[in-house]
């Protein structure tokens, strides 16, 4: 998928990915509220990077309760140590980069709005109704990489909107761990240095999963028919991860890996007239 910055537009060549009917959904140029109760406005968050407001006081945390000691996840086969610089905006896109440590671990960077080990944040959670949604570059690596975008919030609410890891280039996964709903999709549009739109509608009863070169058609992936309840709220996390290589490879080199991003979107209530399986 090629990208054309001109003039603080971006514009998308639309891949082979089917077209489903079309949707308001808040663009990359449309003005960003402040954080809002739910049912207060359509928007709840709306962050394109223009900078990047991260830290204590910050929108954003670059720590989380989900990885021992805040830093680090070696339990769950990663070989993360969290740090600030790692993040970085220029031009409305946010880069997360991991790059080789001499002990074998990688410096990473990971953002959350809250449960952040007082790293900041500004609150905002994912409810029962709403669409979370991103666009992002998925690295272009061929060992190692493993980012994703879910949900957490006080050592539960996890719900992956997706996880990609480099040695299946081709494949997001899919994971409710709140009512334990799992899938996969793959496709020619899910690839190594790739382009797209992947978000999730998180109904009571049914979380629907989805993926799109553009954010006005998305085609509905995977639906759990399972949800998670009506109580439902926990902060989204995006970050990119390094494979120790207990269940995908570890990296076969040390070339710095990168993850983009130019949107994350919170709706509330999810758009009516999103497709759904």
């Amino acid at each position: 998928m090629t990208h054309v910055l001109i003039a603080a537009t971006l514009s998308v060549v639309p891949s082979a990915l089917p077209a489903e009917a079309g949707h308001a959904l808040a663009r990359r140029g449309d003005a960003r509220p402040a954080p809002n109760t739910p049912g207060a406005a359509d928007v709840v968050l709306n962050e394109t990077f223009q900078h990047l407001d991260l830290g204590p006081q910050g929108a954003w945390g670059w720590q989380s309760t989900a990885f021992a000691h805040c830093l680090d996840n070696p339990g769950n086969g990663k070989l993360d140590h969290l740090v600030p610089t790692a993040a970085s905006s220029k031009q409305g896109y946010l880069t997360i980069t991991a790059t080789a440590r001499p002990d074998g671990r990688w410096n990473t960077g990971l953002l959350t709005t809250g449960d952040s080990c007082d790293s900041g944040g500004s609150g905002v959670q994912v409810r029962t109704g709403d669409l979370l949604l991103a666009h992002v570059r998925l690295p272009a690596a061929d060992s190692g990489a493993w980012p994703a975008l879910w949900t957490w919030r006080d050592g539960q609410n996890e719900a992956d909107i997706f996880e990609w890891h480099s040695d299946h280039p081709n494949t997001l996964e899919f994971v409710n761990h709140v009512r334990h709903g799992d899938s996969t999709y793959t496709g020619p549009d899910v690839a190594a240095g790739a382009w797209l739109y992947v978000g999730a509608r998180f109904g009571a009863d049914n979380i629907t999963w989805y993926i799109g070169s553009d954010a006005d058609h998305l085609t509905a992936a995977y639906a759990d028919h399972v949800g998670v309840g009506s109580d439902f709220a926990a902060y989204p996390i995006l970050n990119l991860s390094i494979d120790n290589g207990a269940n995908h490879p570890a990296p076969t080199t040390t070339t710095p890996v990168t993850l983009a991003c130019d949107q994350l979107l919170i709706q509330h209530p999810a758009p009516p007239d999103l497709p759904d399986q």
